[in-house]
């Protein structure tokens, strides 16, 4: 197995990125996207878990950093999800032309927002051919609801033109005039025939459950749904995380 550096351009900025390569290539292929304001290594080390683990099973895997995030060129306030499905596109252009990668064997996966962007980029893009979500949401609205977006008022941010969070990211007002340009249940509901994996925790404090069950009643077949009890929006616990990983991985050996 390798670790191998890649680096992608897309629309004048640099990704930034890795790729797990199994002893046996070319390989069913798996591609990361990483949370709002997360990056390719995401809480916990989860993503370097899961793409380790991956790698071990004979599948390839690649990690990498949205524009403006992680190592990736680019500012976090000239993100929005329209910026990310174009980023993720172009990993997956690039991912087509490396001899390591089996072209009609490639899958998706994203945690939180990267679940949104993985489903609105599969819809449209038919060399993915299977996409799981950890912990996504299902509508726009849990980001901007209303008038209220983070806790704030709407007008107010398109106004100045940015918040600034208490992280310590700032996002721009084109994030929030992006947003509403994506269905994500509209999406979700084209990704049949092929298969849909949404796994997501029954205590999620960032992105409630129900969001999990709208996106499963809204999904063609073949679809599944995992509910890890009591987990967090991030599996943060070594069981959760451990069951996530496992059952993300048998999953993708059996669709790819």
């Amino acid at each position: 197995m390798e670790e191998i550096p890649i680096f992608v351009n897309v629309m004048g900025g640099r990704i930034h990125g890795v790729m797990h390569v199994p002893n046996v290539t070319p390989a069913p292929t798996v591609v990361f996207c990483h949370g709002f304001t997360g990056n390719r290594i995401e809480a916990h080390r989860l993503f370097v878990r899961a793409a380790r683990k991956m790698s071990r099973e004979g599948i390839a895997a690649v990690r990498f950093d949205f524009r403006g995030s992680g190592e990736s060129e680019g500012e976090f306030e000239k993100m929005t999800v329209s910026s990310e499905i174009s980023d993720l596109n172009g990993v997956l252009s690039f991912l087509l032309e490396r001899s390591e990668v089996a072209r009609d064997k490639i899958g998706v996966l994203g945690l939180s927002l990267g679940g949104a962007v993985s489903i609105l980029t599969a819809v449209r893009n038919q060399s993915v051919k299977a996409v799981c979500t950890w912990s996504s949401p299902a509508e726009f609205r849990l980001i901007s609801d209303g008038e209220k977006a983070f806790g704030m008022d709407l007008k107010s941010i398109l106004e100045k033109g940015y918040v600034d969070l208490p992280s310590g990211y700032r996002v721009g007002r084109d994030f929030f005039t992006d947003v509403l340009k994506h269905d994500i249940l509209d999406s979700c509901s084209k990704i049949s025939p092929r298969p849909l994996l949404i796994i997501h925790g029954s205590e999620d404090a960032v992105v409630p459950v129900t969001h999990a069950h709208m996106l499963y009643d809204k999904a063609g077949e073949p679809k599944k749904l995992v509910i890890i009890e009591g987990a967090d929006h991030t599996f943060s616990r070594r069981d959760w995380e451990d069951r996530v990983i496992q059952v993300t991985t048998e999953w993708f050996k059996e669709t790819l």
